[in-house]
């Protein structure tokens, strides 16, 4: 049975990232239809979309449908993207720059659909430092946080359970499988299927995560993507 090994970066080669990234690409476009039409936050992007939303929720007068709105018009617009934001400097008094060319735009656009002048000066403030440090800590890629601390989560139930019937690894498996399908959780490569895609295209673990990183898909939705490609090409494994 195919196993992973999880690798530091500095064993990853970013020419091998580079072609995962177009493998998945093309396995995405032949297989998607193949998978449930809704899946919970398939573009990572839409993530930190949601996070913009709860900013704006909390720290303006609109309502959370506005709110929301407004969060996934600018997103729309290509304005909330983590490492644009995340390079707006910071003024002495906190808040973000205004002459910046970005932060002006999304000043206009807030303006027009009523948000008050001190409340897009706390919520720009907020959005960009909440960018600033995904940006440094997770490489801008708010799935690389999430899938620390989901892996946390089942290492620390995988310590306390345990099933006679199956071997370790089987069971690891299970758990990622049911976090990931409860909790929306972007934990990536839990089955044999994706360590066999791995194993075909001569990549790591952490190779396939990188570039699933780049991409923006969410990880556990490609765990199902490449159990359904490499069934159809190779057959079920058990």
């Amino acid at each position: 049975m195919a196993r992973m090994k999880k690798v530091s970066m500095k064993n990853t080669e970013p020419e091998r990232v580079a072609v995962l990234e177009d493998r998945i690409r093309e396995v995405y476009a032949e297989y998607r239809q193949l998978l449930p039409t809704d899946y919970k936050w398939e573009d990572e992007s839409a993530r930190w979309t949601e996070l913009v939303y709860c900013i704006f929720a909390e720290l303006t007068e609109h309502s959370y449908r506005d709110a929301r709105r407004l969060a996934n018009s600018l997103a729309d617009l290509n304005l909330l993207k983590v490492n644009d934001l995340a390079g707006i400097p910071i003024m002495d008094d906190g808040m973000v720059n205004p002459d910046n060319s970005r932060v002006r735009t999304i000043i206009d656009i807030l303006k027009a659909n009523g948000v008050a002048e001190e409340d897009i000066k706390k919520s720009l403030s907020a959005i960009c430092k909440v960018a600033q440090a995904i940006q440094e800590n997770y490489d801008g890629k708010i799935q690389k946080f999430l899938r620390t601390y989901g892996q946390e989560i089942v290492d620390e139930f995988d310590s306390h359970v345990s099933f006679s019937e199956v071997s370790k690894g089987t069971q690891s498996r299970i758990l990622v499988k049911w976090i990931q399908n409860t909790l929306c959780m972007p934990l990536a490569f839990s089955n044999v299927y994706t360590a066999r895609f791995c194993e075909r295209e001569g990549a790591n673990y952490q190779e396939l995560a990188e570039a699933a990183d780049n991409i923006g898909i969410n990880g556990a939705m490609l765990d199902d993507l490449l159990e359904v490609y490499i069934v159809d090409t190779e057959g079920k494994k058990v």
